[in-house]
């Protein structure tokens, strides 16, 4: 607007001075996140002298992690050396060309939502990632235990329409058929391998095989499994109850990992998700030999996947709710109660393989976990209640004619307030 200021540079930039946390909670507002409410001040580390420093950020370890906690959060390496960089923004150059045509720099808070906006449409690197199944999947072999019924069927069929080379394993050829077939009559491409995952022997031979057959696995999905409903009053002389559970939700699980893992960490990719349980985040009475099994494999995949975090295998726990199943059938209360499907349970499956988290829970289960490590004993007095209120099954009881149930009121009212907790 004035003659004689071409080819000038000028900084439109606010005159306000602020720090950095200011800035971070004023670009946290303009991305709808929460705020900063404390700020640690850098210059509380300045007795501590910069040759100590230095030589602390340049150790290995150090700069291992703190690359590792920079490529989560999705920045770059180069941004720590800006952290504490002493910039002064001058911007009296503009002030001045601007002084008396009514024209004046915004304030940062004004205009820090127009920025976030212009970054989130065109230079988010998420924008940049395939986020569905199919990119995820398709051309892959995903292998898939239990995969003749239930979640494991369901998961199946999921993942073959996404493109997936889906490897079937179950005990039963007749029923991994049945799978197959409705994988290729939808146009998906299915193999098939029998074997008893609770059998070592077997889970060795399925490892060859599957190698053999295929080369590599780039995601397997533990799901087989075996479910016990009865209380521990009835367990007491039936410790094999504890002992075939662990045997497959447990051995047969870190025998297959085992087992397909130096392939993954030879090729440094592939991720192994295991189904676990909502029970495992709390107690829960009836299932104490589930629940053991189920925890001893979260246990076991939390050290696996610290040991392999920097060979990029991952691992993702699933603590699902109750599914209606063939394996909770014999439990006739279940009947009446508001439990998942089978197809709502592979789409948890298909979070696990897109986003590749280290967990997926329920709210709930998340809650109850919580609300047991802050307050256990009031956690114990609430689920003694839920025991108390529903009863062994006719199953559980040993008695070959299954009773008519009805269920009351007050349990299908807690059942709905609990939505996929084991009773």
């Amino acid at each position: 607007h004035r003659e004689g200021l071409d080819e000038r540079c000028f900084h439109l930039t606010d005159p306000e001075h602020y720090s950095l946390g200011e800035l971070m909670n004023i670009f946290a507002k303009a991305g709808h996140a929460p705020s900063f409410s404390m700020r640690l001040d850098s210059r509380m580390f300045a007795f501590v002298p910069r040759t100590v420093r230095d030589t602390l950020s340049n150790l290995p370890p150090v700069k291992r992690v703190t690359r590792t906690i920079l490529d989560d959060l999705g920045l770059p390496e180069s941004i720590t050396l800006f952290l504490n960089y002493p910039t002064r923004y001058d911007n009296r150059d503009a002030e001045r060309a601007l002084k008396g045509s009514g024209i004046s720099v915004p304030s940062l808070r004004d205009y820090a939502p127009r920025i976030w906006d212009y970054w989130e449409r065109n230079l988010d690197p998420d924008l940049f990632v395939d986020h569905s199944l199919e990119g995820n999947v398709s051309g892959r072999n995903v292998l898939i235990t239990g995969a003749s019924s239930g979640i494991g069927k369901a998961t199946a069929l999921r993942l073959a329409d996404a493109g997936a080379h889906v490897i079937l394993v179950a005990r039963t050829l007749e029923k991994l058929e049945e799978t197959a077939a409705e994988i290729e009559l939808a146009g998906g491409r299915a193999s098939m391998h029998t074997a008893d995952v609770s059998v070592m022997e077997d889970v060795d031979r399925l490892v060859q095989e599957v190698l053999e057959a295929h080369g590599a696995i780039d995601v397997l999905i533990n799901n087989a499994g075996r479910s016990i409903r009865r209380s521990l009053e009835l367990s007491f002389d039936r410790f094999h109850d504890f002992e075939r559970t662990m045997q497959l939700n447990y051995f047969g699980a870190i025998r297959l990992i085992m087992g397909l893992a130096p392939s993954m960490l030879e090729r440094r990719s592939g991720q192994v998700i295991n189904i676990s349980s909502i029970s495992a985040l709390m107690p829960a009475p009836r299932f104490s030999a589930y629940v053991a099994s189920k925890s001893a494999l979260d246990a076991w995949t939390r050290a696996a996947a610290v040991e392999f975090s920097d060979r990029n295998v991952r691992f993702t726990t699933i603590n699902m709710p109750l599914v209606r199943t063939p394996m909770i059938a014999a439990t006739e209360v279940y009947n009446s109660m508001p439990i998942i499907s089978p197809e709502e349970a592979a789409d948890m499956v298909a979070e696990a393989v897109i986003k590749k988290p280290k967990r997926i829970a329920t709210r709930l289960g998340i809650s109850l976990q919580v609300m047991n490590a802050l307050m256990p004993h009031v956690t114990e007095v609430l689920m003694n209640t839920v025991f108390r209120m529903f009863g062994d099954s006719a199953a559980a009881r040993g008695e070959k004619k299954p009773e008519e149930v009805r269920v009351s009121n007050e349990q299908v009212a807690l059942a709905a307030l609990m939505k996929g907790v084991h009773f």
